[in-house]
């Protein structure tokens, strides 16, 4: 049985009042969608951690767009679909290393006898896959994972008798997989080495809309993107709860809502002078005021910052300030 009343019978109540009842409906469906998000989340998370990174990709096509909406697909438990789609993904990035070789015949191709001779035909992901393999354009181990998603995305959409079987464990085990697969197929063929001359590139593409889902996400994968292109971790310990930072500085940059204090040694690890961002408080701007504080002075300073629910400290705060010149 498929059940579908999302909708109140609008109908039954008078024309002028349905938008004041649909507001009221859309409001307590929100609440709805809260309480069954908030339910899932752990294994929201959960499957988060079992998908495969590949860090990043500079070439890329449309096939792209469907692998993270798959993604999104199997963290949310929606396994037939994200099969289909990475079915469909798998499909179109065949297509794509094909026209990239000039093999176009791969996508299309003409009967060359018989009563359909020089009539055109789409060319099946299974013969596209044995040309490829034959023509030296993948290799065993691409072809194998790209045949294993075809048989369980055609296992899943033509519904035979032994996918009706399948239980939800079943079924998210070939999501998993077939997801994996690719995300190991793009690693292998198409993979960008993890450079740390791309950060400010990556970034770039980062704070674009499509590939975020919100400032606290950008600020996630930056941590993340860090600790890969530079190997070094930017996160504290998960029992520290507050970082405290003392040292000398320069003033190199001040206004009224915030002061840059750039450390006089360089760093060991990155091989720069850190630098860091003070937002001025209450009490910031009266150790400011009381000690004359002006761009460009030297200064002994302690600031400290609460670390967030990621391990990454965020705002930092003036706790002591003295000039040294």
């Amino acid at each position: 049985m498929y059940i579908n009343f999302h909708k109140f019978n609008y109908s039954t109540v008078p024309s002028e009042e349905q938008e004041r009842y649909e507001e009221r409906d859309k409001k307590a469906y929100k609440e709805v969608l809260k309480d069954w998000f908030n339910s899932n989340i752990d294994n929201f998370v959960e499957r988060k951690w079992e998908i495969e990174e590949i860090y990043y990709l500079k070439e890329i096509g449309d096939f792209i767009k469907l692998i993270k909406e798959a993604e999104s697909l199997y963290e949310l438990g929606f396994f037939t679909s994200c099969i289909a789609l990475i079915g469909v993904s798998a499909e179109d990035f065949s297509k794509y290393i094909s026209l990239k070789n000039n093999r176009s015949v791969h996508i299309t191709d003409t009967y060359t006898s018989g009563r359909r001779r020089g009539q055109t035909y789409d060319v099946s992901q299974f013969n596209r896959l044995q040309m490829q393999l034959s023509e030296n354009i993948i290799d065993q181990n691409t072809y194998n994972l790209l045949d294993e998603i075809r048989k369980i995305r055609n296992d899943c959409l033509h519904y035979n008798q032994n996918f009706k079987q399948k239980s939800t464990d079943d079924l998210k085990s070939d999501a998993l997989k077939v997801l994996n697969n690719l995300k190991s197929v793009l690693k292998n063929n198409i993979g960008t080495n993890v450079d740390p001359n791309d950060f400010k590139e990556i970034m770039e593409e980062l704070i674009k809309h499509e590939n975020n889902r919100g400032f606290e996400e950008i600020v996630w994968k930056q941590k993340n993107m860090f600790s890969h292109l530079f190997q070094m971790s930017t996160t504290q310990d998960p029992s520290i709860q507050q970082v405290i930072k003392i040292n000398f500085f320069k003033v190199t940059d001040l206004d009224d809502d915030e002061i840059e204090l750039t450390e006089l040694e360089k760093n060991p690890q990155a091989g720069v002078n850190l630098l860091v961002w003070v937002d001025i408080d209450n009490t910031g701007r009266e150790l400011i005021s009381i000690n004359s504080i002006q761009k460009n002075d030297y200064v002994f300073a302690e600031i400290y910052s609460n670390v967030s629910p990621d391990g990454q400290t965020r705002e930092w705060y003036l706790r002591k300030i003295i000039k040294i010149t």
